[in-house]
Order: C-alpha cells, then sequence, then structure tokens
C-alpha cells in the first residue's frame, strides 16, 4: 500500500461488508431473515427451507442462510485487518493531512472490524475464532481455536471505545454514509444493552444526545422511502445506489422479496405477524392510527396506499380482505432507479430514535421513570400517538417499551429478536403472541446460531454451540 488511494480502496472493500454480496439476496437474508424471521413481529411464506427453519426454530448447522452470514463476516473481517496491517505502511512524507487520513481511516477499519465481530456475537456467541491481522494462507490459519470466554466481549468493547477518538463528528455531504464517532458510541452504547451493562450504555447514548447532531425526521417515512437517505436521524445506514452500471450489483431486492403478489408482483415471502399489527392499531391519537402504523404495514385503509397502487384504486382492487403486508421497504421512486424491484434505498441500521429508547431505557432502570418518559413521548409525538401518562411505575414503562414502543418504532428494523433475547423474555413472547412453531422453540439453543457444519470438518474439536450437533 503505497498511496491515499491504496488506502480508500482497501477501506471501501470494509465499508462493502455492510452490504454483503447480492448473490440471491443476501443482504435480504442479513438484514430480515436472520434479523426479523424468528421473532415475534414476522410471519412468512412457505417457500425457501433455509429462512423456513429459522423462523420454525428447526435451523441446524447446515443451514446455508447461518454458513453464509459466517463466511461474508470473517471475509469482511479480513479486509479491516488488511486495512489495519497496511495503511500504517502508507507513507505520510511529514504530511498533516495524510497523516489525518491515516489515523481516521485506522479508526473506521477498527470499527467495521468491530461491527462485523458484533453481529458474529450477537448471533453465534463466544465461542469462535479470531483473526485480529490479515490472513496470509499459512498452516495455523486453517485450524484456529475458538478464544477464551470474555476475550471476544473485551475485544469488541475496546475497539468500539479506542476508535471513538480519531473518528470525526462528522463528514461532509459526499461522505455521508461513512461512520463518526458518534455511530462508534451508538453501537457500543447496544452491545452494553445487550450484554446488560446499562449504566455503561447510558454513558455512550448520551455522547450522542449531547452531540445535538442529531433529531427525528419529521415524517417517520422519510427514513424508509430512499428519498431521504443518510438523514438527520441516520447514525448508520447501508449504502445502496441501485446503479446496474458496469457490472455492479448496488441494490437490496427487499421491496421484491417483502412486497405483495398481486398488484405488486412480488414474491411476498414475509408479513407482518397478527400481534404486531393489532399492537399497531391500538396505539392510537383520538382514536386516529399513527403514522407508524400507515408506513409500516399496508392493510385496508383508505390512508393505506403503496406506491403500486394506481389512481382511484385501493385496497380491494388488489388485495382479498383481512389481508396485511409489509409497507416498510416496499417502496419506489423513479429517481432511485429504472426497476422498481432493483431497490436503490439504504438500509437503516441504528436510528437516534432507537438510542434514545435505549437511553430511556437506561434511566428507567435506574429509578429515573419520569424523565425516561420525556424521552419516550419524543418518539412518540413524531408519530402522532397519544403521549404517555408520566404517573407509571417503573415496571411500567419497561412493559411498554417491551410490548409497545420498541416493537412499533422499530419494526422489521432487527431490533426485536436482540430485544427479547437481552430482556430475557423470548419464549413468552412467542407463545402469548402466537408465534407459529413456537413450541419448537429452546431457550438455551436458539437464541443462538449453530456453528456451520464445514467448519468442524477442518477442526473436529471445537465446541458447538448448546443443542445443536455438529
Amino acid at each position: 500500500w503505497k498511496s491515499e488511494s491504496d488506502i480508500l480502496k482497501g477501506l471501501t472493500a470494509a465499508y462493502a461488508g455492510l452490504q454483503p454480496t447480492i448473490e440471491w439476496a443476501q443482504p435480504f437474508e442479513r438484514y430480515i431473515v436472520i434479523d426479523n424471521y424468528r421473532s415475534d413481529e414476522l410471519d412468512y411464506r412457505p417457500d425457501v427451507t433455509a429462512w423456513m427453519e429459522l423462523a420454525m426454530y428447526n435451523n441446524e448447522s447446515t443451514n446455508y442462510v447461518p454458513n453464509d452470514e459466517w463466511t461474508n463476516l470473517y471475509t469482511s473481517i479480513n479486509y479491516c485487518n488488511q486495512c489495519l496491517d497496511n495503511i500504517p505502511n502508507v507513507p505520510d512524507n511529514d504530511d498533516e493531512g495524510i497523516k489525518q487520513t491515516k489515523a481516521t481511516s485506522i479508526a473506521e477499519a477498527r470499527f467495521l472490524r468491530a461491527f462485523y465481530y458484533y453481529r458474529l456475537f450477537i448471533n453465534f456467541g463466544e465461542r469462535l475464532p479470531m483473526f485480529e491481522h490479515e490472513l496470509e494462507g499459512t498452516e495455523e490459519e486453517f485450524y484456529p481455536p475458538q478464544v477464551e470466554a470474555g476475550r471476544l466481549k473485551t475485544f469488541i468493547e475496546t475497539e468500539l471505545s479506542e476508535c471513538q477518538a480519531n473518528l470525526p463528528e462528522k463528514w461532509n455531504t459526499n461522505m455521508a454514509g461513512r461512520v463518526t464517532k458518534y455511530t462508534a458510541a451508538a453501537l457500543l452504547g447496544k452491545y452494553y444493552m445487550f450484554i446488560g451493562e446499562k449504566a455503561k450504555a447510558k454513558t455512550e447514548f448520551w455522547k450522542v444526545i449531547d452531540s445535538h447532531r442529531y433529531e427525528l425526521m419529521e415524517n417517520y417515512g422519510d427514513n424508509f422511502n430512499g428519498l431521504h437517505e443518510n438523514n438527520k436521524e441516520s447514525i448508520l445506514e447501508v449504502q445502496f445506489t441501485g446503479s446496474l452500471e458496469g457490472g455492479h450489483y448496488e441494490y437490496n431486492l427487499f421491496t421484491l422479496h417483502l412486497g405483495p403478489d398481486s398488484g405488486c408482483g412480488a414474491y411476498e415471502e414475509a408479513y407482518p405477524s397478527k400481534w404486531l399489527f393489532n399492537t399497531l392499531k391500538k396505539d392510537t391519537e383520538d382514536g386516529e392510527y399513527s403514522d407508524r402504523l400507515y408506513e409500516t404495514i399496508i392493510f385496508d385503509d383508505p390512508k393505506s396506499r403503496p406506491f403500486y397502487y394506481e389512481d382511484g384504486k385501493g385496497f380491494s382492487d388488489y388485495h382479498q380482505e383481512d389481508n396485511i403486508y409489509w409497507r416498510k421497504y416496499v417502496t419506489y421512486d423513479k429517481s432511485l432507479g429504472d426497476y422498481w424491484d432493483y431497490s436503490g434505498f439504504n438500509i437503516p441500521l441504528i436510528r437516534y430514535a432507537d438510542i434514545l429508547l435505549l437511553y430511556a431505557e437506561c434511566l428507567n432502570d435506574e429509578g429515573n421513570s419520569k424523565e425516561a418518559i420525556k424521552y419516550i413521548n419524543k418518539v412518540r409525538d413524531r408519530v402522532h400517538v397519544t403521549p404517555l401518562s408520566d404517573t407509571l411505575s417503573k415496571e411500567q414503562v419497561l412493559k411498554h417499551l417491551q410490548d409497545v414502543e420498541r416493537p412499533c418504532e422499530l419494526a422489521l428494523e432487527g431490533s426485536r429478536w436482540y430485544d427479547l433475547i437481552r430482556w430475557g423474555i423470548v419464549e413468552d413472547a412467542l407463545k402469548s403472541h402466537e408465534k407459529p412453531f413456537a413450541s419448537n422453540f429452546i431457550s438455551t439453543k436458539h437464541i443462538r446460531l449453530a456453528i456451520p457444519h464445514k467448519e468442524f470438518l477442518m477442526n473436529p474439536d471445537w465446541v458447538q454451540n448448546e443443542g445443536y450437533t455438529k
């Protein structure tokens, strides 16, 4: 690596791991199938066997979806390690600009590597191999040990903490999508929430809030329609352009997989659960449905009008009575590309609304429920639902966050499943909300994915996650 151009090329490859290879809809499989199919927010159409197995809690170590995720994450980690091993060797010629570029790029690579390890951790647990340098094809690299308990957790915490010092507070518009110190603080806070360290999480979330760089978008739906990407509410999102030029695949196929068959011509692979729909319908203001409901679900209502409705036509012209479909991520505008099915909109991974609700949860955990309710009501005010009373108890506020606020605000955004795990209520939620095949769920097994079978062919002495066979 000899120049700033080489740094940018390497860093581009590291960022590319956020949008895994487009081969058969892998962005959809990561951010929808893995992150949402197991939760009580989503029902599925019987189609792709590997997706069904995850939703039915019948998945084993040969399921290709977790296997591909494992491979994509470790590939991305290696790209980050290439950056971290080689960027320091780029000559700076005593140029302060190049020195700053190197420091910032190293911090970005550290963040991205931590993000990929974070995804491995929340899905596969701690019994993982770790690589901190680029692979060179040595014999030892084929037979890595599983790290001891605690090492991966400490690594993620250290990386996300230390990289903040060299990340910028913001980027110019032409660099939108690159991570900042507040992106790192937000992810570190979410990591702390997952492992139950709310006091530490609160400190990280306050960094984001106190920066005054983020606000809620006035229109909830503008976070998902592709017309307001990298907006003032966005802390981290996966970048897509919709471009098909030069053999590029800058699209995500979310609309194609989530949209209805009738009227839209999409695959209709998944639906909102009846529990989520009913919860959104109950969360109103003066009897009026919320912006969240209209922007999350397509249903039989005059105000529910997805992009494929023709003028003068409504729900009954396209769909059967009582059917419901996803509206979030089912969108198209001609400015985003020539084809509705090659979606060019970005995928939000961390929004400011999420941080406000998590900060409220931390306040409530400390017993400061009145202050917590203020932050929750900021999120509720934006979508026009009745504010919470500040007389709610600590237990009532937590219950509201668990059963209403977070599932309604963040539906289909990959938060619900991991929220249920960290709250320790997965089994109760699946059964009480009538998730199909909830009776198959075994808490000691299904809160994690199986380490892929192929890994044990090379490393038969590795320990598999509980409940799974090698």
